[in-house]
């Protein structure tokens, strides 16, 4: 039995390795040099890869949990993660949807699932072949009155071998490309 969806980014990537794959150019960007985080839960900061006024990326650091630009407080739901199937229609995404969409580093992630034998919860590392880095689509927000700036990771129905453990999983982009809008 699975307990969560996606809950931690696991992320070894250097930021040499994120202004190579990303092509960073601006100076803000070029300069970071960030340490790899190995556990990140929702709720931590995260850094996103965004489209640029000059049609670069930048990265952005935003809290993972969705926090939508029209919100008045801080959201108690659960917003870290966004259905693909109502990504467009669901009123916390709908709009970020239209035209923050962003990608997210990483090079694995945990699944977590209730052992059988002592109901504790086992983890589970998910990564790509020869551990390649990869970019989750995702979403951003910037929320003025909170002053927040956010993402959440899309997700779509399990494919194998993950529906073993699950039936959802993150939309898993293994090449970055340029965020739309």
């Amino acid at each position: 039995m699975i307990s969560v969806n996606v809950r931690t980014l696991h992320r070894y990537l250097s930021w040499s390795e994120i202004h190579r794959l990303y092509r960073l150019t601006a100076s803000a960007d070029v300069g970071r040099n960030d340490a790899p985080r190995y556990n990140i839960a929702p709720t931590d900061e995260v850094p996103c890869i965004t489209a640029a006024d000059d049609g670069n990326h930048k990265v952005r650091t935003g809290r993972w949990w969705l926090v939508p630009f029209w919100a008045k407080e801080m959201p108690k739901a659960p917003m870290f993660n966004a259905r693909i199937e109502t990504v467009d229609t669901t009123p916390a995404f709908r709009d970020a949807f239209k035209s923050k969409r962003c990608l997210i580093p990483a090079d694995g992630f945990y699944e977590w699932t209730i052992s059988p034998a002592d109901r504790g919860k086992d983890p589970w590392h998910i990564f790509l072949p020869g551990h390649a880095p990869f970019s989750f689509a995702g979403l951003w927000a910037y929320n003025k009155a909170l002053d927040v700036t956010s993402c959440t990771i899309i997700t779509e129905p399990a494919g194998e071998p993950m529906r073993q453990l699950h039936d959802r999983q993150p939309v898993i982009l293994t090449r970055p490309t340029t965020p739309p809008g």
